[in-house]
């Protein structure tokens, strides 16, 4: 019965870890595994190019994204900012897991917006890097 109690104890402790540390699923992938090799470099931005100037005024309005294939990748992340600091509060779309190399994103407002991407796969030791983000303006109606 002791030796139930330590495994008991044992296990509330590893789980009381996991839930601190924000683990969501401590089975899932978890990049960083240093037996993988390193993944490859930063995908690259096709569209919008950086600084396009999108001419649709009306909202809202769907904007394609593409970005160059990444050879092993099973999944792309997709951010997309109001503000070039690429800060969390700036953070107006994402997608952690898009399984091709483009989408696409309906924009409601008008502004200019900053746009990044990355790959990912279980067979390497971490994401790649994001890309050099790209700015592409939607215009305001008004103007």
């Amino acid at each position: 019965m002791a030796g139930l109690k330590g495994k008991m104890k044992r296990v509330a402790l590893i789980l009381m870890a996991l839930f601190i540390s924000g683990c969501k699923d401590p089975f899932g992938f978890q990049p960083g595994d240093p037996t993988k090799p390193d993944p490859p470099p930063a995908p690259v931005l096709i569209r919008p190019t950086d600084g396009e100037f999108i001419p649709n005024y009306t909202y809202p309005q769907d904007v394609e994204f593409e970005w160059q294939q990444i050879k092993g990748a099973n999944s792309y992340q997709y951010e997309c900012y109001n503000d070039s600091a690429l800060k969390p509060q700036s953070l107006v779309h994402s997608n952690p897991r898009i399984t091709a190399n483009k989408t696409s994103v309906r924009f409601s407002h008008y502004g200019i917006y900053y746009w990044r991407v990355r790959a990912a796969s279980p067979n390497w030791n971490n994401y790649t890097p994001w890309s050099i983000p790209f700015k592409f303006l939607l215009p305001n109606p008004a103007d």
